[in-house]
């Protein structure tokens, strides 16, 4: 079989080209056999049993994706019969012609097995009647979740190799769950989330017209010597990976309603690329906590933990592609997909993305976009320098900075924008690799949205920039707030290099004041970073200390750009933790009854941001912290407050 080697060619130095075209047809490959790819019968196969091909004989059946749109069982008088069997199975998360695993899945009886696992969708009132089957010979499972809501008691039903059982309850209040087997003693080496689905009880009459998805993950690890990442994953929404997602269509004006659910055991900040969106709900396996009208957070990223649900809308309004995505790098990298699957792929349309990614088009139409006064022109850089074996790259806004010195630095400088100025970025590849730049949270044209080769509108496309391209994004800045622009392509290791930085957006008659003004962006020191040591808070690993005044009032912008992890922030007066106002999400001003006073910040996920006042009321000196994680690694800074 030919060897294919694929390779980005370095363009020559400073030299500069303005991209005009999807610049995804001009990258360049070196291979044996040009403009060929491999087909099935010609991929090399490693032989591990969890990994299966389409063309060999198998004796299990195949999963369909289930797209969660027809539900489970028969309904009869207000009694669901149902009847569900855990089943070997073979699951293909991409196309039906590439690899796939050998998983255990659920299914209705005479029907194929599904992942995500078959939708129970019952109007409250409803009885339930389960017939619960284990075929596996060598695994007893437990059933979770088949109980009535909302509870605080967790149910569950054992049944042994080949026994089956039934079980009758009430499907109780209104709202988005989840149910979920778990195998056995449940080796925590071997992810086996194909096994939970979506529980939706709905109000007498019915719902409002939504859709129903589930974040599924099967993950094994396997011997690196046979293939470097150490696992075999596939990371499904309703039973597909990126691009093989379903995609949407919407008009301009359209409400937009979705139920999205993880059952899987990692968490997941979920991003919706272009808009906000209204949260109505978060929930669980046995609960679900409906926002009051008035208090329904208005966002562009919800930090789904294991095992939750939400309930979100929002309106299409403008045209173009868009996505919804996890914001865990490594969740969307294409580094995720199995043995083989790349190479399969046509040479010109390798995937900068895979795993949890779904796209929405939006039919051409009016824009709700708003513009006011001159525009503004900014320079962005892109540089690469390498310290020792890890790359490192940054952003900076003048053409002088030598590529070999500590003036590349992460974060990138901060983009201070005004609210309504249309603001027009031209960024320059200096670097020796492709890249992308992504306007986190903002409300934007698509084709400035900067995925690459996908955001598109009015005919123009956000490009891949190649090294020695440059191409301009326009920014449309509706909101003032606290946002983030990053890198798009290749994230995982772009980002975590340094290809990421702070964005505010003044308010009409606003100004800024880095005195009272503060933000505090975590991030990685390199691509190599792994270790809480390697993470820095504005570029740093020690926080120089302010000198303020007691009475005044300060804004505290916290940014979370890790690739994983959380964050919070909290400050202390001898010890003792001082009250912070929490008063903005993700751009958005909360209203006056939203804003709480807390000793201690919301764990933020990554893509998040969030901003709080501070004033001190008396003299002396305070901490405030950003914490990681768990709170074994944090940052400090001192402020010394006088009157």
């Amino acid at each position: 079989m030919p060897f294919i080697l694929f390779l980005f060619l370095v363009g020559p130095k400073n030299a500069e080209k303005q991209v005009k075209r999807n610049s995804n047809t001009s990258r360049q490959y070196i291979s044996c056999a040009p403009g060929e790819t491999l087909t099935l019968d010609q991929l090399p196969r490693l032989r591990i049993p969890r990994l299966i091909y389409p063309d060999e004989k198998s004796d299990f059946p195949r999963v369909v994706a289930n797209n969660n749109t027809v539900p489970a069982g028969k309904l009869k008088k207000k009694v669901l019969k149902l009847q569900l069997e855990v089943v070997w199975s073979d699951f293909y998360p991409e196309s039906e012609n590439r690899p796939g695993l050998r998983v255990v899945t659920i299914r209705e009886k005479g029907k194929a097995p599904s992942v995500p696992a078959p939708l129970i969708r019952v109007e409250t009132g409803t009885t339930i009647h389960a017939e619960l089957r284990n075929t596996l010979k060598d695994s007893s499972v437990t059933f979770f979740g088949l109980q009535k809501r909302p509870s605080s008691v967790k149910d569950s039903v054992l049944l042994k190799p080949g026994e089956s059982k039934e079980i009758v309850f009430e499907s109780g209040r209104e709202g988005t769950y989840l149910y979920w087997v778990k195998l056995g003693d449940n080796d925590i080496s071997n992810e086996e989330q194909q096994l939970g689905g979506a529980f939706i009880i709905d109000p007498k009459g019915g719902s409002a017209p939504d859709r129903v998805f589930v974040m599924n993950i099967s993950g094994f690890p396997i011997d690196t010597t046979l293939y470097k990442n150490g696992f075999l994953e596939a990371l499904t929404i309703n039973g597909k990976s990126w691009p093989y997602t379903e995609r949407f269509s919407q008009s301009v004006g359209d409400t937009v309603r979705w139920r999205i659910i993880n059952s899987s055991l990692r968490v997941h900040p979920m991003h919706l690329h272009g808009f906000n969106f209204t949260e109505l709900s978060i929930g669980s396996v046995l609960s679900d906590s409906v926002f009051k009208p008035g208090y329904e957070p208005s966002i562009v990223t919800q930090n789904m933990r294991t095992l939750t649900t939400m309930t979100m809308k929002w309106v299409a309004s403008r045209p173009g592609n868009w996505l919804f995505h996890c914001h865990l790098s490594f969740h969307t990298a294409p580094d995720t997909r199995l043995p083989g699957a790349a190479e399969l792929d046509p040479p010109n349309e390798k995937q900068h993305m895979a795993g949890l990614v779904l796209g929405m088009t939006i039919k051409p139409g009016p824009s709700d976009l708003i513009s006011k006064g001159p525009s503004r022109e900014l320079n962005l850089y892109v540089d690469q320098y390498f310290p020792g074996k890890s790359p490192r790259n940054g952003f900076s806004l003048t053409p002088d900075s030598k590529i070999d010195s500590n003036h590349i630095t992460s974060p990138g400088p901060l983009l201070l924008l005004k609210q309504y100025q249309p603001t027009y970025v031209t960024v320059t590849n200096r670097m020796q690799i492709p890249t992308s730049v992504h306007w986190h949270g903002l409300d934007l044209d698509s084709w400035a949205d900067g995925v690459p080769d996908y955001s598109a509108s009015d005919g123009k496309m956000s490009p891949t920039i190649q090294p020695g391209e440059k191409f301009t994004y326009k920014l449309t800045l509706m909101r003032p707030g606290t946002y983030i622009y990053h890198s798009h392509f290749n994230d995982a290791k772009q980002i975590a290099s340094g290809l990421y930085g702070p964005m505010i957006v003044m308010g009409e008659g606003q100004t800024y004041d880095p005195k009272t003004d503060h933000y505090y962006i975590v991030g990685w020191k390199n691509s190599d970073s792994s270790a809480p040591k390697d993470m820095l808070l504005n570029g740093r690993t020690q926080q120089p200390p302010l000198n303020v005044q007691t009475g005044e009032t300060h804004r505290l912008r916290l940014i979370n750009i890790l690739t994983f992890g959380t964050i919070r922030i909290r400050v202390l007066k001898d010890g003792v933790p001082f009250l912070i106002k929490s008063i903005a999400k993700d751009g958005t001003d909360f209203p006056l009854v939203q804003q709480t006073f807390l000793k201690e910040s919301a764990a933020f996920g990554n893509g998040e941001t969030a901003d709080f006042e501070f004033k001190p009321t008396e003299a002396g000196t305070y901490d405030l912290k950003v914490i990681r994680g768990n709170g074994i690694y944090s940052w400090t800074q001192k402020w010394i407050v006088t009157d």
